[in-house]
């Protein structure tokens, strides 16, 4: 593994709740496409219709007691998580509770967290998570037990530390595409003030972490910023979705620059075409999903299997080095009201060559280029 994808996993280990898929429809039997098509010229295609029933966005100002109870919870459990887990290595010895337990709770925290910033403590109560260790059974499975909520309770400080220093806008954000309707909870959208989509430059200038939908003018706000940034190596993402004009745009972009993609929350409608984009296409576990539905018109109207939105899509792809006939596949299965998901660790995403890289699993540097 390169120094570079190493360096990248700071970066993307974020929260990806596991968000119920509504069944996809029959699957549809695939059109006659073009071996490639010309560059994509912008298309009217509309903006992924908004959320139901949001709420009204609360005023940014955090509440004081709220903060102080979740610094006070954070000291707690990370001086409990220290201590449990050293228990759980004084009974066997053994100094890892597994790789697979190293994110182990982070959407659940990060939901939790959330909710109390944002006047939500009531719905996120079911995902608190009470800790009893036992000390007392000396067994090898007593002590893998005591690691792994070692493991947890680190990683509510460590989440709890991340939540707290989040822009409202952007929490607001995490809330609506990782939390609402997810993990058993109820789609209580928060209507979201200001732009729909910013951009933060983190890793010491190594990455843009892009926020928000796939609204018009996108593709300039991701050059610009990019420009701006010249160091940037790496393009996070995490969207609902939006226009693909823009999201092929900006992804044709991203390819030109040589730049890297990765997850760090759940990708849905046009922001998988832009994490196509990238040279390198990067999944860290807890592995954000990839979620396909139809093309719609203003009016809510699917889009023909056979016209021109798809066709372009299918050239993109092609250039791309995806294999565009799995994608196809996958956005025809569901209508414009709903969504085929695709688990980040799921090892078609290799076979397809929409990731070349997956934490703890498939690799494939077989990637296409411009």
């Amino acid at each position: 593994m390169s120094q570079r994808i190493i360096g990248l996993a700071c970066m993307a280990m974020l929260a990806g709740c596991n968000a119920p898929t509504p069944p996809p429809t029959a699957a549809t039997e695939p059109i006659a496409l073009p071996a490639s098509v010309a560059e994509p010229e912008p298309v009217p295609v509309p903006e992924e219709a908004p959320a139901p029933a949001a709420d009204e966005a609360k005023a940014h100002v955090d509440d004081p007691a709220v903060v102080a109870r979740l610094r006070k919870l954070i000291k707690e459990r990370d001086a409990l998580g220290t201590k449990v887990f050293r228990a759980g290595v004084s009974i066997d010895g053994a100094s890892s509770a597994g790789t697979a337990y190293n994110e182990i709770h982070i959407p659940e925290h990060t939901c939790f967290v959330l909710g109390q910033l944002l006047d939500k403590a009531d719905l996120v109560a079911p995902l608190a998570i009470e800790y009893k260790p036992d000390y007392e059974t000396q067994t090898t499975e007593n002590a893998s037990d005591l690691r792994i909520m070692g493991n947890s309770l680190g990683n509510f400080a460590s989440v709890a530390e991340r939540v707290l220093g989040m822009p409202h806008d952007e929490r607001v954000i995490t809330w609506n595409l990782d939390c609402a309707g997810q993990l058993g909870l109820p789609k209580a959208y928060i209507k979201q003030e200001g732009q729909s989509s910013f951009y933060v430059v983190t890793n010491e200038g190594r990455a843009l972490k892009v926020l928000g939908d796939i609204e018009a003018g996108f593709a300039q706000k991701v050059e610009d910023a990019i420009e701006a940034n010249p160091t940037v190596e790496v393009v996070m993402l995490g969207s609902g979705g939006g226009y693909i004009d823009e999201a092929m745009k900006a992804g044709a972009y991203i390819r030109r620059k040589g730049l890297d993609t990765t997850l760090y929350s759940n990708c849905y409608s046009a922001c998988p075409l832009v994490f196509m984009a990238g040279v390198e296409r990067l999944n860290w576990s807890p592995y954000p999903k990839l979620g396909f539905h139809q093309i719609y018109t203003a009016d809510g109207q699917a889009v023909p299997l056979d016209s021109q939105p798809y066709r372009l899509v299918f050239g993109y792809l092609t250039r791309m080095g995806i294999e565009p006939r799995y994608v196809l596949q996958k956005m025809w299965s569901a209508p414009p009201s709903g969504m085929t998901s695709v688990d980040g660790q799921d090892e078609d995403l290799c076979q397809a060559n929409i990731t070349t890289w997956i934490q703890r699993g498939c690799s494939n540097r077989d990637y296409g280029h411009l």
